[in-house]
């Protein structure tokens, strides 16, 4: 009898017992177990607690063998050998899970793995007949048999076998993720040696859990800096990953555009598969160096511009190919812009970064350039510049002030042959930085936070401008803006300022587009419908400019349509253009509504307009937006010229 009856250290396995069934129901109580590695974690614990459940029976059965039947002392042996390995068999399968996931080899190494324990299964199983690993003796108790060191030998081949793994597919690992793969079979042989020395000492159930433990807790950790639907790492990783960069590189931005009106179209399963592709695609290229920032934005480090180039170039060919793939769930093309800037270990400051890639995204949006931006001199000089803006306009936005002005832009009327009214257009004339285009100013007012105060003080300018011109002027349109639609205090402050100037809601048109609605349907339709309660009349801007839903048009309170000008360049190009446009005119005026057409420069365009039976016209043809006294001086010269007539 090889062991005798000896007393056992088994102070190691109660531990593991308890601990490892703590695990088993923190992981079951995560609501985790939907992802198959997750699940894999629990088998992994799970066959930890019942190898050392049963090695602790085995132990009792061993020294007691005499007072217990020899079937029950066997059957508790086999059951504590059929769970021993199915520890380090999981966390192989593990390990090739997270290192193989895209290899076309991962079922063959599967196979061997899964393989390998069957044999050691069948084993076993008919230990009872061969004694091969071990037997039960009425009068000598357990013998071991002649495979009495497999159990060591299998645990070394599994430790192997990850090692291996984890190697060969180094590249497709974080480096957290590698190392400790590398040093879970050490932990766990280093349990082993000290019970293959020492029988007595069991460590069978410590040398499973310490490693499992390990892994669990260092992957764990990994993956909460991880977006799982993507499999891309967080913005906080991103952060993280740049303050400790200790050479330099080049930071890669993708950002979908159209991203509200691809949501639109898919529900929740196609939206996260959708994600999950495009979260592959950049994984297949920056394996390591992948993170998610947003909803819409996805970022990666590279190692220089041409590998960023070459690399971002594949990219925006797979996500185009995934969204025009005749069997894709994606019903409309994703719109997609890319930036990329280099930085150095002591110029990786990452808010710095993200604004100037911002810039280079803002303004390849602006000029449909859909090919990878590169920061590049004029990247610093514009952000220079941006920076500029932003304190001429937190200085001028103010009612006073002469270099923050309000245009305006004669509306003709076809049934009373003149001008109505006007549209008030922002302007920033000569600062220091010369005239500013509006494009410019009102895209750093929106990113700097100051795009609702710019609006208000347009408002106010505007109605004291009316104040100032009552014998001229009966109403001005102005653009209200989604930030100052969503202030809950809009239709006070409009009613206050109205009120303030002595004026009548009725001298007030707001022009809004419809994106207003996005966010905040219930809250906009509240303050429009106070607002025209009031007597403030209600544009809709821009239609024509992208998608729009009739539904609100119609069941919301406008009192007129303004066609965008793309609606009239199209009439010009085909006859389904003119068809198009007429039928959209006829269809909004016979339910109610009328008809604004802003964009004509030329006399082809002004007569097609006329001919589909617009109300209101607005462009070039008749007058550019001019200064407030020269609009006021226009009005006044064809008002006495009609007077003559």
């Amino acid at each position: 009898m090889e062991f005798g009856a000896s007393n056992y250290y088994i102070i190691g396995e109660l531990i593991t017992c308890w601990v490892s069934l703590l695990l088993c129901v923190n992981i079951v109580l995560s609501f985790s177990l939907y992802d198959k590695r997750q699940r894999l974690f629990l088998y992994a614990t799970g066959a930890t607690f019942l190898a050392a459940l049963f090695d602790i029976f085995s132990v009792f059965a061993i020294t007691f063998y005499e007072d217990i039947p020899i079937p029950l002392c066997t059957l508790v042996s086999t059951i504590y050998f059929i769970f021993l390995i199915v520890c380090p068999y999981v966390m192989s399968e593990y390990a090739l899970d997270i290192a193989a996931e895209h290899s076309k080899y991962k079922k063959v190494w599967s196979t061997i793995s899964t393989s390998v324990y069957i044999i050691y299964l069948l084993i076993i199983l008919i230990n009872t007949k061969t004694g091969w690993v071990f037997r039960y003796d009425f009068f000598q108790g357990y013998i071991r048999g002649p495979l009495k060191y497999m159990t060591y030998s299998l645990s070394a081949f599994y430790g192997g076998f990850i090692i291996l793994t984890v190697v060969i597919y180094r590249k497709s690992l974080a480096r957290r993720l590698f190392w400790v793969f590398v040093a879970y079979p050490f932990v766990s042989l280093f349990f082993v040696g000290i019970q293959f020395f020492y029988p007595h000492v069991i460590l069978t159930g410590i040398a499973s859990f310490t490693s499992v433990l390990f892994a669990y807790v260092t992957v764990q950790s990994y993956l909460m800096e991880m977006n799982f639907v993507t499999g891309l790492m967080t913005e906080g990783k991103l952060k993280k990953r740049l303050s400790m960069q200790k050479k330099g590189g080049v930071l890669y931005i993708f950002t979908i555009d159209n991203i509200n009106m691809v949501q639109s179209c898919l529900d929740v399963a196609e939206l996260n598969l959708m994600f999950h592709k495009i979260g592959s695609i950049f994984l297949n290229y920056y394996p390591r160096d992948s993170y998610i920032i947003s909803i819409n934005r996805l970022a990666a480090i590279g190692r220089t511009i041409d590998e960023v180039s070459e690399k971002g170039n594949l990219i925006s060919e797979e996500i185009k190919k995934l969204s025009l793939d005749i069997n894709s769930f994606i019903p409309i093309p994703i719109e997609s812009y890319s930036a990329a800037i280099e930085f150095s270990k002591d110029d990786n400051e990452y808010d710095s970064m993200i604004d100037l890639v911002n810039n280079m995204l803002n303004k390849a949006k602006l000029n449909q350039l859909h090919k990878l931006q590169i920061c590049d001199e004029s990247i610093f000089v514009d952000r220079e510049r941006k920076r500029y803006i932003y304190r001429i306009l937190r200085r001028e936005l103010n009612l006073d002030s002469e270099q923050f002005q309000v245009w305006f832009q004669p509306i003709y009327s076809i049934e009373k042959k003149k001008f109505v009214y006007m549209e008030a257009l922002s302007r920033l004339q000569s600062t220091e930085l010369g005239d500013i285009p509006p494009q410019e100013f009102v895209q750093v007012a929106e990113n700097r936070g100051l795009i609702e105060m710019l609006g208000f003080v347009a408002f106010e300018k505007v109605c004291k401008f009316i104040s100032d011109n009552r014998d001229t002027v009966d109403a001005v349109s102005i653009n209200f803006s989604v930030y100052q639609m969503m202030n809950p205090n809009v239709v006070a402050n409009v009613l206050d300022t109205i009120k303030r100037f002595s004026l009548t809601p009725s001298n007030i048109i707001m022009e809004i587009t419809e994106s207003i609605f996005i966010d905040n349907y219930e809250l906009v339709m509240k303050n429009m419908l106070e607002l025209t309660k009031a007597g403030v009349k209600f544009y809709l801007d821009d239609f024509g400019t992208g998608y729009s839903n009739l539904t609100n048009v119609i069941s919301l309170p406008f009192s007129t349509i303004k066609m965008d000008r793309s609606l009239v360049l199209a009439m010009e190009e085909s006859q389904r253009g003119v068809s198009l446009f007429f039928d959209l005119v006829s269809t909004f005026k016979g339910v109610g509504f009328k008809i604004l057409v802003e964009g004509v420069e030329t006399n082809n365009q002004n007569y097609l307009v006329e001919r589909a039976g617009v109300d209101y016209i607005q462009g070039f043809l008749y007058s550019r937006p001019l200064p407030a006294q020269d609009c006021i001086e226009l009005f006044k010269r064809l008002e006495n010229q009609k007077k003559r007539s």
